[in-house]
């Protein structure tokens, strides 16, 4: 094993490898799915949008979109369930804080005009620049051929991945819009109260407009541009191959610069650096409110069915759904009306904050 020295030239650092690195596991094994739900969730990084991440096939194989199983959407106004629910907001519900899901209320509301981020583009795009510009340049200093393709091609996901997200983000701007914003929308503009029920069995609690519920929660969406779309997937799995075969070939130096850059980029993707949780795509919004209406314990069901403040009917709906006690049950039910009562007015301030943001 030849010792590292310390007043070598970066030409030298061809010469100097006491290991490799299993590119191939590292790329393809490490942070996959954490990857895929994080960026799922189609919510903007003012720090990540332009790092490079592991788990790139999954993007170029549109595995960031498809749904988790075992979320429940109950329409509690117009007494409507399904199982269809979109990916994104089954993967931004799954990034949330859901440690008391149950008392969890979000508002949501769709605006006419878009939400403008040219400084969030900025400060992405100078981060991406300094980060993949020191992988560069220690590849051309040392006359890396490898690691030269293999920094382009990182390069090159970064740019699919920027791409995919933002036509799932216009996708799904432009469905929630035409209905919520169009022309004729009184009935879609209206407000309806969901009951989300997720695969650990909590509970969380929507006031959404009707056409954000039929062209967003339970729709996938559609890419302006299915053709390029089509052709940028593929340039994603040509530099997924490239990244893998390039990165088991390079220097060993620019193999650890690869992987800390990979694993650091992937943690702050995960943790959701710079990312507003309340900001979906480009025009949509939800307020997070906690319920606090009841003196039993925080994670009590209970919370969430006072949230949704039901009438009668919808309350028979419920029950009919299993999701309400039978009426024996006495003490939960005189339970239930007192929380009931109390939430109602903090309920009011929620609507007005939310009507005035949507002014």
């Amino acid at each position: 094993m030849p010792p590292i020295n310390p007043n070598m030239p970066l030409l030298d650092l061809s010469t100097w490898s006491p290991f490799r690195i299993d590119a191939l596991g590292l790329v393809t094994l490490i942070g996959a799915e954490e990857v895929s739900k994080s960026i799922g969730r189609l919510v903007t990084s003012r720090y990540t949008k332009f790092l490079p991440v592991l788990g790139a096939y999954l993007i170029a194989g549109n595995q960031f979109m498809t749904s988790f199983p075992g979320y429940t959407i109950y329409n509690v106004s117009d007494s409507i369930t399904t199982t269809c629910v979109s990916g994104w907001l089954t993967r931004w519900l799954n990034a949330q804080d859901l440690n008391s899901m149950s008392l969890s209320v979000f508002e949501w509301t769709c605006f006419q005009e878009r939400r403008n981020r040219p400084w969030q583009n900025v400060s992405a795009g100078v981060i991406g620049l300094i980060t993949m510009g020191g992988l560069f340049v220690i590849a051309i200093l040392s006359s890396d051929g490898f690691g030269i393709a293999n920094a382009t091609a990182m390069a090159f996901s970064v740019l699919v991945r920027w791409y995919l997200v933002r036509e799932n983000m216009e996708g799904l701007d432009q469905a929630v819009f035409k209905v919520c914003r169009g022309p004729s929308t009184h009935y879609f503009d209206e407000r309806v109260k969901l009951l989300i029920t997720l695969a650990n069995g909590k509970l969380v609690t929507f006031y959404a407009p009707r056409g954000l519920v039929v062209a967003g929660f339970t729709k996938k969406p559609i890419p302006p541009h299915d053709r390029l779309y089509r052709f940028m997937r593929g340039v994603g799995w040509l530099n997924f191959g490239i990244h893998i075969i390039a990165l088991g070939q390079s220097y060993l130096v620019s193999q650890i610069y690869t992987v800390v850059l990979l694993v650091l980029s992937t943690w702050a993707t995960i943790q959701g650096l710079g990312c507003d949780e309340e900001e979906v795509a480009n025009r949509l919004t939800a307020i997070a409110t906690k319920v606090d209406t009841s003196p039993s314990p925080p994670d009590r069901r209970l919370c969430a069915y006072v949230a949704l403040e039901p009438t009668d009917s919808e309350e028979e709906s419920l029950a009919e759904w299993g999701l309400l006690p039978r009426k024996a049950n006495t003490k939960w039910w005189l339970e239930y009306r007192e929380a009931k009562a109390k939430w109602s007015e903090e309920r009011r301030k929620i609507y007005a904050i939310s009507s005035q943001s949507q002014d």
